[in-house]
């Protein structure tokens, strides 16, 4: 009888075991099975020709070429899709003076695709040579020889806070009051800019139009008081209209017409 006891013990310490190690060893199994079947997924993913960009898209393009931005890219040949940080990508892409915003995306299996924004100049400046500029002052590049763009030249002693490595705060409020003032009708057409401070600037619309002067500060009461002005005013005979005190509008005529 006492036997059949330590038998009957012995096969259920057995079982239990059985059952303990079933519990463990299963999962434990299963687990590391997991691991290896995503472990050789992702080493797929990162090795297969199949997940080797070979194809850019690039949309919202204008004067840049898609080649042109390829090429600044310079991806290596056989580079992975899953291997590039498209944060890294996109700010190489805006690196370019004509972009503004660029966005990045993954297409799969071997496409990236990229959405820029590109920049519009507003003028062009005349520094050593003339160079179109955006409104937040930044340098796109000189004006080519015969090129068909017509813009205003901005000339002026304010021009000096302006280089390639940026611009300085007060000239890019300068800036961006000054596309302003290009979108008032009677200044849409303006040739030239000669901006000297932000309390001095003068817009010339052709050459036989009066100079129109007026400081940043208070452009718009200045533009309204042109308006209501402007249509009885005899342009033929006028050198400039200032705009620039608060209680009082200067007339300027031409010195023949004073004679």
């Amino acid at each position: 009888m006492k036997v059949s006891d330590s038998a009957q013990q012995f096969r259920e310490q057995i079982a239990g075991y059985v059952t303990f190690m079933r519990r463990i060893w299963i999962p434990g199994v299963c687990v590391v099975l997991c691991v290896i079947m995503v472990g050789g997924v992702v080493w797929y993913m990162q090795t297969s020709p199949r997940f080797e960009i070979s194809r850019i898209g690039i949309r919202g393009h204008v004067r840049l070429t898609p080649q042109a931005i390829v090429e600044h890219l310079n991806l290596p040949r056989h580079t992975n899709i899953f291997h590039v940080r498209l944060h890294d990508i996109q700010q190489k892409v805006e690196s370019l003076p004509w972009i503004r915003h660029a966005d990045v995306f993954r297409q799969f299996p071997d496409k990236l695709s990229i959405i820029v924004t590109e920049r519009e100049p507003f003028a062009l400046v005349k520094l050593d040579e003339l160079y179109l500029i955006d409104r937040d002052g930044v340098i796109l590049g000189s004006l080519a020889s015969g090129s068909a763009i017509r813009l205003p030249i901005i000339t002026g002693s304010l021009l000096t806070q302006l280089n390639e490595n940026g611009v300085s705060s007060q000239l890019q409020e300068a800036f961006h009051a000054l596309d302003d003032v290009m979108q008032h009708p009677l200044l849409q057409h303006v040739r030239k800019i000669r901006l000297e401070c932000s309390e001095n600037v003068a817009f010339l619309v052709s050459d036989t139009s009066p100079e129109i002067r007026l400081s940043l500060k208070t452009y718009q009461q200045g533009l309204q008081r042109l308006e209501k002005i402007y249509a009885d005013l005899p342009k033929d005979t006028l050198a400039s209209i200032d705009l620039r005190f608060e209680k009082r509008i200067v007339v300027t005529q031409h010195k023949e017409s004073q004679s």
